[in-house]
């Protein structure tokens, strides 16, 4: 093959791989920013920050605020053992100010109300401060 052959191959590749198809605007409800799919966790001591996604990654954590007050909790459950084995478990959230309750039927344990402050929420991130 000629070396410009090869240049010209080198190059596509290199372009095809850095283009990435999956990158689609999100969708952002504005009278409620809460309300969508959040992903990606990052915890450190007393905070957790999600990413705003079009939707929940099959095989990792993630939770979507749905409308109507109707949420998923996609997790592995209690049992961190490899190999991870995600489902979603529905339940309901209500906001009142910066405070979101959230109760999910997690299918062991029943019903568990979680209560998180929100510290930060915007079109892109969420972080949260879970409450005892």
């Amino acid at each position: 093959m000629k070396p410009r052959i090869k240049i010209l191959l080198l190059l596509l590749m290199v372009i095809h791989i850095g283009c990435d198809t999956d990158v689609e605007s999100l969708q952002i409800n504005e009278s409620d920013k809460l309300v969508g799919h959040w992903i990606k966790p990052v915890a450190n001591d007393t905070e957790l920050k999600l990413d705003r996604a079009n939707a929940l990654k099959k095989d990792a954590y993630g939770i979507s605020f749905l409308t109507e007050s109707n949420c998923i909790e996609r997790s592995s459950g209690w049992c961190g053992t490899p190999p991870l084995i995600f489902a979603d478990f529905q339940g309901s959230w209500k906001r009142n100010d910066s405070i979101i309750t959230i109760t999910i039927d997690n299918g062991m344990n029943g019903l568990e109300a979680i209560n998180w402050k929100i510290k930060t929420l915007d079109d892109q991130s969420l972080v949260i401060e879970r409450l005892r």
